[in-house]
């Protein structure tokens, strides 16, 4: 049996469960929190209803008011309070307010910012040379209610300068001018001295400028020069000279230029300047002395290898004798030196001879025996001449030995040998015609000869030379033709010696307006083998002219007026001409042209032929028609002209013979009902094109039907002329 509780036992525990939910929902609240004081904006202001409240619910609004000098943006002016106790909302809700643009600076300039707004601050400066007179500020601030700048514009005047110094003796170009600004500038000059008073001279910066190193205050960039007297003594320098800036007086900035004399060296600057305390600066120079003198000469030597004709300390000079001269025995060079004072040291001895010893020469004796010198020196000579029945070897039996600049004899020859012999020179059909000794022996010179109708061949005169041969060797006799035949009125070239050898070949030419006729030149040869003759008769000298040569309607070329032997020339034909045999012919020997001239016949055409259409005039018929001839067609029965001829629409057509032969384009007679297409859309000019693609089937059948209505109107044409005639 279920119990069931008694009445009131439940509340307690009711009432408890309440309490718990209350407490739970304090928490939640005091969880999602409260917010402190709203945050103060430097820009807007709190609403009075809600300064005085320290603590603001979740959720909770307050608003704000803009300050003086701002004003409302395009934000909402109110922050809301949010669960995690802080304010949240854009505090950008109020804008400065905007002042005006404040002015412009002359000679200077505002230093721009983004914005002229309230509370911002114009900079202003001046240009370079002036300064700023005002404030170089201004703040946009909050004035009875409006926003604008706390001051007036500043202006920029110019830096000024007092007046630059006066200097005694001189002045400066600036005149009675009182007031400078910056970057102006004067230039002092002196006065000038009176007669018999020396010059005075501007010593310093002949012009200063005014110029600020505070931007404030001008001052002059640097003290004004003075006009004083300054003299430098004559610049005098031992040893050497001035180069330039010579004057009679010295005064102040004058400049010289030095140079020292040959062998001395400059010791300082070559240039000085007379300075404003009047002496040289920097100071004079030195010149020292830098080189020995030139070396002395020596007797039959020469100075070798010199490097310039200066020669410092230390400088080595070789002297070496000349050719066949010597020191000593074998010594032929000496050296001297440039000493630290300046001086050479000893210098050599001078060259002597060299000597040669007595020639002696086996089997030869001295020609001027007469004559023997104590020594034989360079240069001297001897004559020797060999025993009878010898001879010195590539010399002969007589030589001349020359005492050499080694202490040698040239050539040296020691002994003369036994004279060798040559064999007798023997050529068939040849003969000696002079002989310089009466036997062979060597150096025996000869001169061959051949005869009568023989030719020689190689060098006339021989020599037989120590290795027993000729020299060159002994020529032969060759057979030749006789001498060429004479032609009247011409003459032939061939070599000087006036013989003829086999392949020998002549020339002939002809004198002054006459042609040679034949061949101009022949040449020796042999018919048998044996016997030589010439190859062809002789050419002959004649007057040879050709007509002038004349082709009705043609052009010669070249153009020439007279027609010698020879000659050719080449025709071409008038426009409506052509040529007929050959373009080019010769002047021959019997004075006709070769081959014939052409001729020049006009240009015809052959009988045109139309399909399906004929002649007009049937008198109009010929094999051949003359250029520039036109001709009239006419379509059989049932044809019309088609194809773009030149009677696409008409009943005729024509054509015209052309200069080269041909006929312009012939028309073209068709068959009624049976013209293309394309061509019957072309002669009314249709820009269509043939062969239309497949798909392209409705563009066809639009231009079939243009056809048929074309077809249409030239049946109604057609009829209309009928009535008309």
């Amino acid at each position: 049996m279920r119990m069931m509780p008694a009445p009131g036992a439940g509340r307690p525990r009711g009432r408890a469960a309440v309490l718990r939910l209350l407490l739970a929902a304090a928490l939640v609240v005091a969880v999602q929190g409260s917010c402190n004081a709203p945050p103060r904006i430097p820009s807007a202001e709190l609403k009075e209803s809600y300064q005085r409240i320290t603590k603001f619910s979740y959720s909770e609004k307050v608003e704000y008011t803009c300050r003086p000098g701002y004003t409302r943006s395009k934000f909402r002016a109110s922050l809301v309070c949010g669960e995690d106790g802080r304010w949240k909302g854009s505090t950008d809700f109020c804008s400065p307010k905007q002042c005006s643009y404040p002015g412009d600076l002359a000679n200077g300039r505002l230093v721009e910012t983004e914005l002229f707004t309230f509370g911002s601050i114009a900079n202003y400066t001046c240009d370079m040379g002036y300064r700023l007179i005002g404030n170089s500020q201004l703040h946009c601030v909050l004035k009875n209610g409006q926003v604008t700048w706390d001051g007036d514009v500043p202006f920029c005047e110019p830096i000024p300068c007092s007046p630059p110094p006066k200097i005694e003796n001189g002045e400066h170009n600036g005149g009675d001018v009182t007031v400078f600004s910056y970057g102006s500038s004067v230039t002092y000059h002196c006065n000038s001295a009176g007669r018999g008073e020396r010059a005075f001279s501007l010593v310093g910066d002949p012009s200063i400028f005014c110029t600020t190193v505070d931007n404030l205050n001008g001052i002059w960039n640097k003290p004004a020069p003075e006009c004083k007297v300054v003299g430098c003594q004559h610049p005098q320098i031992e040893n050497g000279k001035l180069l330039s800036g010579y004057r009679a007086e010295y005064t102040y900035r004058d400049t010289v230029v030095f140079d020292c004399e040959f062998r001395y060296t400059l010791q300082g600057s070559d240039t000085s300047t007379c300075s404003e305390a009047g002496s040289w600066e920097p100071p004079l120079p030195l010149c020292q002395r830098s080189s020995c003198d030139d070396p002395p000469d020596v007797f039959r030597a020469v100075k070798a290898r010199l490097a310039g004709n200066l020669f410092p300390a230390g400088t080595v000079v070789t002297y070496e004798c000349e050719p066949g001269y010597e020191f000593s025995p074998g010594q032929n060079t000496r050296h001297i030196t440039c000493l630290a004072d300046l001086t050479w040291s000893e210098a050599p001895s001078s060259c002597n001879k060299i000597s040669c010893p007595d020639p002696v020469v086996g089997n030869a004796r001295h020609v001027n025996v007469w004559y023997k010198p104590v020594k034989y020196m360079y240069g001297d000579t001897v004559s020797i001449s060999c025993n009878e029945g010898y001879t010195i070897r590539d010399y002969g039996s007589d030589v001349v030995l020359r005492c050499t600049n080694k202490g040698t004899w040239d050539p040296a020859v020691t002994e003369c040998t036994s004279v060798p012999h040559c064999p007798q020179p023997v050529t068939d059909h040849g003969r000696e015609v002079y002989k310089s000794k009466n036997d062979y022996s060597v150096g025996t010179r000869v001169t061959m000869a051949c005869d009568e109708g023989y030719v020689l061949r190689g060098d006339e005169q021989i020599e037989c030379k120590a290795d027993q041969n000729w020299t060159p060797s002994v020529p032969f006799c060759d057979k030749g033709c006789d001498p060429p035949p004479q032609i009247t009125s011409g003459q032939y070239t061939a070599s000087r010696s006036g013989v003829f050898p086999y392949g020998s070949e002549v020339t002939y030419s002809c004198a002054a307006g006459l042609s040679l006729i034949g061949d101009k030149s022949i040449y020796c040869t042999s018919t048998d083998g044996e016997n030589l003759v010439w190859s062809g008769p002789a050419p002959e000298c004649r007057v040879v002219r050709c007509p002038r040569p004349d082709v009705e309607h043609g052009r010669m070329a070249p153009p020439t007026h007279t027609f010698p032997y020879g000659v050719s020339v080449r025709f071409s034909c008038d426009e409506g001409f052509v040529l007929r045999g050959d373009a080019e012919t010769w002047c021959t020997a019997n004075s006709t042209w070769q081959p014939p001239l052409p001729s020049c016949v006009p240009v015809q055409c052959p009988e045109p032929q139309v399909v399906n259409g004929r002649l007009k005039n049937a008198r109009d018929s010929k094999t051949w028609y003359p250029a520039n001839t036109t001709v009239t067609f006419e379509c059989l029965h049932g044809y019309h002209f088609s194809g773009g001829g030149p009677a696409a629409f008409g009943d005729t057509g024509t054509a015209t013979c052309l200069a080269d032969g041909n006929w312009t384009p012939l028309p073209k007679c068709k068959k009624q009902g049976e013209a293309d297409i394309c061509e019957e859309v072309g002669d009314i000019k249709a820009a269509f094109e043939c062969g239309v693609p497949m798909e392209e089937v409705r563009t066809l059948l639009e231009v079939q039907k243009l056809f048929l209505e074309i077809q249409k109107l030239k049946v109604e044409l057609g009829l209309s002329n009928k009535v008309i005639l």
